[in-house]
């Protein structure tokens, strides 16, 4: 284990140390940039265009396999523009989002609460299977989503509504109540422990034929909205969930080229559902235009470096029906 010893360094020797490397540092204020982003924050979006390991060459750690030198053409400002366009996609993926988790959580409530109003305290109103499930903790599905859903719902008394509740009734929520505390990981695992007719009539309501498939993408979905939520990059991101094989019939054709589009660990894979999901729960939407019109026009146009090989998106993929999608004219049914 080597000890660490590389000194501090003023944001103009960073910018030097950019410079030294072979990143041309003209055309900014490099040190201004360097201090309002950070060096190892924006390191990520310089990473790109360092120049790859010589095959047979491990680099420092076995899991590089970039130079510390950058090829040549690359700017700190063509950085800057990839900062600056992965902010602009975090802001309009966690708009998407919020749509999404909050048409989650009404459909668990209204099809769980339709069971039993306090079904999601009562294991005998969920699949008894998975709610008996051990973790690796060595505690059962039910037991982990309860000390969950506890722990949410401490952290919202001082809202009116758990205070009227806690007054009023001992403060057990009713289930279209509790939603309300939950996160959106909360609500993904409420939605893994309904029972399986529970769980396909939301996942209908979603567009989707199969629960287990949707649980999946939510979980990557999960993934989208945490990286989104703490500013982290997410234009290149490999995931930690990926979308997984499935039955392209179990969604409507405009989703099913997912099914060949490779890698699905890629950020296009859940932008893609998004957009899909999105559009059941608000025919109104235009944010699959807008997901494309971000892409198409405020991504930098870096010759070796596009949103096809970063970010998975499919050759054609601006002609797909998907993100051509025409929103409805709002109205009342």
């Amino acid at each position: 284990m080597t000890e660490y010893d590389r000194p501090h360094l003023s944001f103009a020797e960073q910018a030097e140390v950019l410079e030294s490397r072979g990143l041309d540092c003209s055309g900014c204020d490099a040190p201004a940039a360097l201090s309002r982003i950070g060096y190892y924050r924006l390191s990520a979006y310089t990473y790109p265009f360092r120049k790859t390991l010589e095959p047979g060459d491990d680099g420092e750690t076995p899991y590089q396999y970039r130079q510390p030198d950058f090829e040549l053409g690359y700017k700190l400002t063509d950085a800057l523009k990839l900062y600056e366009f992965d902010g602009s996609l975090r802001l309009l993926c966690m708009e998407a989002l919020k749509t999404i988790e909050i048409g989650l959580r009404v459909h668990v409530a209204y099809v769980l609460g339709r069971r039993d109003r306090f079904g999601h305290l009562k294991i005998e109103s969920l699949d008894q299977d998975a709610c008996g499930r051990l973790l690796p903790e060595g505690n059962t599905a039910f037991d982990a989503w309860t000390a969950r859903y506890d722990s949410l719902k401490r952290q919202a008394n001082s809202e009116d509504f758990v205070r009227h509740y806690t007054l009023k009734y001992d403060g057990v929520l009713p289930i279209w109540v509790a939603v309300e505390v939950l996160d959106f990981g909360g609500v993904i695992r409420l939605y893994s422990l309904l029972n399986k007719a529970d769980q396909n009539e939301v996942a209908s309501y979603l567009g989707v034929k199969n629960a287990q498939s949707l649980r999946t993408w939510l979980l990557s979905l999960g993934v989208v909205r945490n990286t989104s939520a703490h500013h982290s990059r997410l234009w290149n991101r490999s995931l930690t969930y990926n979308i997984g094989s499935f039955n392209p019939s179990i969604v409507e054709p405009e989703l099913r080229h997912l099914r060949a589009t490779l890698p699905n660990n890629k950020i296009y894979a859940p932008l893609a559902i998004m957009a899909y999901i999105i559009t059941r729960i608000d025919p109104t939407t235009n944010w699959p235009r807008a997901l494309k019109t971000k892409v198409s026009q405020k991504f930098p146009g870096l010759e070796a470096i596009t949103p096809e090989n970063a970010m998975g998106f499919p050759s054609g993929w601006r002609d797909l029906d998907l993100w051509n999608y025409s929103p409805q004219k709002p109205g009342i049914k």
